[in-house]
């Protein structure tokens, strides 16, 4: 993860684990993993914490469609508050869980999961777990309207005419970057992607090494992605080629199209 705030939610979390004496994981809305709690327990391992569902989510860093489809079912969208989840091993969910919705100003920006036990933290321990979603929230948000701010003055530079116009946006580009405008970088583009609804585009989370991704027209009625991924050296591609293995599994699993150029 390349957020500026990775320590503040490895913290953030790891103060949730302390609360509620039990690890935590925290993932965005997109159920893509931003973080973990190392939690001390005198304890050996329980294995059913491993349960398929788990393991995934934290070697994939990311959980399925039907996996984040199925939880939402218990309404955590909405909630305001922590839900807790029955096991139901059927679902590969084999230990129950309690997620906390991590919301800004009344909207969900992620959620922190923690297992379920027997008896489990206490309404007070939960209240203070769920000020420090708050304060989640927040960083989040700001994150998400950082993300947000950089996809606008990218698609700026790829749709401006040739001139003053181009200019200007790129040099808008570079401000939004601050420090990292002075990096590599390399464009990718994936076309066209599956989904001409620009929500239903990846994070720039959820792509590695990527700095900015915009969506744009391709064609009368389809879209397609295009990414800045950073690089260490010009001599070293695998960032982008990674990246664009990736995105086109994604494409593919989608539509059963897209190709990606640079």
């Amino acid at each position: 993860m390349t957020s500026e705030h990775r320590g503040d939610y490895e913290e953030l979390v790891d103060e949730i684990s302390e609360l509620l004496g039990a690890p935590a994981t925290l993932e965005n809305r997109d159920f893509e993993l931003i973080a973990f709690g190392a939690y001390d327990s005198e304890g050996d391992l329980d294995p059913s914490a491993l349960d398929p569902v788990r393991t995934r989510s934290i070697l994939t860093r990311r959980s399925t469609a039907a996996v984040r489809a199925w939880f939402e079912g218990f309404g955590i969208t909405r909630a305001t508050g922590p839900v807790r989840i029955p096991p139901t091993p059927e679902a590969g969910v084999y230990r129950g869980r309690i997620c906390l919705p991590v919301r800004h100003r009344g909207v969900v920006h992620g959620y922190v999961w923690l297992l379920d036990d027997d008896p489990g933290p206490s309404e007070r321990q939960l209240t203070a777990a769920m000020g420090v979603t708050a304060r989640i929230g927040a960083l989040l948000a700001d994150e998400a309207q950082h993300g947000a701010d950089l996809s606008r003055e990218l698609r700026a530079v790829l749709t401006a005419e040739r001139g003053w116009q181009s200019d200007m946006a790129v040099a808008e580009l570079r401000t939004a970057l601050g420090p990292r405008a002075d990096g590599l970088h390399v464009l990718l583009c994936v076309a066209p992607w599956p989904s001409a609804d620009p929500d239903d585009a990846p994070s720039v989370r959820a792509v590695p090494g990527a700095t900015a991704l915009c969506t744009l027209p391709w064609g009368a009625t389809a879209q397609c992605l295009a990414l800045l991924i950073r690089l260490r050296s010009p001599d070293v591609l695998t960032p982008a080629t990674t990246a664009a293995g990736r995105l086109l599994e994604r494409a593919r699993g989608g539509s059963g199209a897209g190709s990606a150029g640079g």
